[in-house]
């Protein structure tokens, strides 16, 4: 299983469970991966930053595609 598939596993599972909208994982995610890394504020910025990027680009590629 490729990395993004595990990611939208995840996230499709995160959702399902939870009720959690696109913010609050992103804010998860983010906050998991940072405290990897040992948790300093630049990172948890730079990581929550890319993550709701790729999320903005999946739900417009998505609106696109649906139309």
């Amino acid at each position: 299983m490729s990395a993004d598939s595990e990611v939208k596993s995840d996230v499709t599972q995160l959702k399902q469970d939870k009720d959690l909208d696109y913010y609050e994982i992103a804010l998860y995610f983010a906050a998991v991966k940072a405290k990897d890394e040992e948790f300093r504020w630049e990172q948890f910025i730079d990581n929550l930053s890319y993550i709701c990027d790729h999320f903005a680009n999946h739900i417009e590629i998505n609106s696109r595609v649906n139309q």
